[in-house]
């Protein structure tokens, strides 16, 4: 998902081409529709970016929180909208990988025909983390616990089809560990119950628990990326005692079916620029977010290599919709 030099000259000829001048689009606002209410890393992502897009693009970025039904709301709404460039949707790895993977023909779109990719954003790592009166400070402590509670535990999560969701249902398949899930409607409100004791572990991104693990309202026990992330180098990889566990979020824009092709190229471009900015890109990857760029063929390729990935994992681990 890099930036290439050949993505850069096929954008350039992307933008000369005659079918839609550059003084055609965009005539009016844009939106970015958000799958998750406000505080999670989509949004965190898109509001950073609105400013820059804004001023490159001569009209105004709004953000649209949009959240319900797992992010599917969010996507269909974007999926059935006009081809026109007005409406995007900043897409992850929940409604447009992992989501269709586990929901198979419930799906209410089809996450690769009725999208145009425009560009991958971010790499997400999640942290693990428990609310502080769970008697645990480590993974392997977790496991020995969560096995002595015999299916006692719940875990929360941003929704049936996440990340997290799809994360502790890989470990319990691979561990043999039982939790219940309860599902939220985003990050904001599963978070608050973590503090608050309700559920007594979660996942969720490095941007939305770091700085509750760094305050102490919640205890972080592990992260899921390959290696330990450099924001929290404390806090091991769940691979270090179950290998090659490995599940992180990804977030990137998506338009609907159709959109013409120099829009995508101009949105491309700009995003490009605004990832490059230490102020969009820099504040990204200070938060545990590693910021991504490149061709809009790449992100397409990578979306339909992530619903294929996850479409084997369900099937076998013989999950099903809650």
């Amino acid at each position: 998902m890099g930036a290439t030099r050949r993505g850069l000259v096929l954008g350039g000829l992307a933008l000369a081409s005659p079918a839609l001048g550059q003084g055609d689009w965009p005539q009016r606002p844009i939106r970015m529709v958000i799958p998750y209410p406000p505080g999670g890393a989509s949004d965190i992502i898109a509001r950073l970016m609105a400013p820059h897009l804004t001023a490159s693009l001569g009209q105004t970025l709004v953000v649209e929180n949009r959240p319900g039904a797992n992010g599917f709301i969010a996507a269909e709404l974007v999926a059935r909208s006009a081809p026109d460039g007005y409406t995007l949707l900043m897409g992850n790895a929940g409604p447009n990988g992992m989501g269709p993977a586990l929901y198979g023909s419930r799906t209410p779109f089809d996450p690769i025909a009725d999208f145009t990719p425009v560009m991958a954003v971010s790499v997400v790592p999640q942290i693990m983390a428990v609310n502080p009166a769970v008697p645990v400070r480590s993974f392997p402590e977790f496991l020995v616990y969560a096995r002595e509670q015999a299916g006692r535990l719940s875990y929360g999560s941003a929704g049936i089809g996440s990340a997290g969701h799809m994360a502790m249902e890989l470990l319990k398949s691979l561990t043999g560990i039982q939790l219940t899930h309860l599902p939220y409607r985003g990050s904001a409100p599963s978070t608050a119950d973590l503090i608050a004791g309700v559920i007594p572990v979660n996942f969720d991104t490095v941007p939305v628990l770091l700085p509750h693990v760094q305050s102490g309202r919640v205890r972080g026990i592990a992260v899921t990326s390959l290696q330990r992330v450099p924001e929290a180098s404390e806090l091991q990889a769940i691979a270090e005692t179950v290998p090659g566990f490995e599940t992180v979020s990804w977030g990137g824009v998506l338009a609907p079916a159709g959109t013409p092709a120099p829009v995508i190229a101009r949105l491309n471009a700009a995003m490009r620029e605004a990832m490059a900015r230490p102020d969009v890109g820099g504040a990204l990857a200070r938060q545990g977010i590693q910021p991504q760029s490149g061709p809009p063929e790449a992100f397409g390729a990578y979306v339909a290599a992530e619903v294929r990935k996850w479409t084997e994992v369900v099937q076998r681990m013989g999950l099903r919709p809650e």
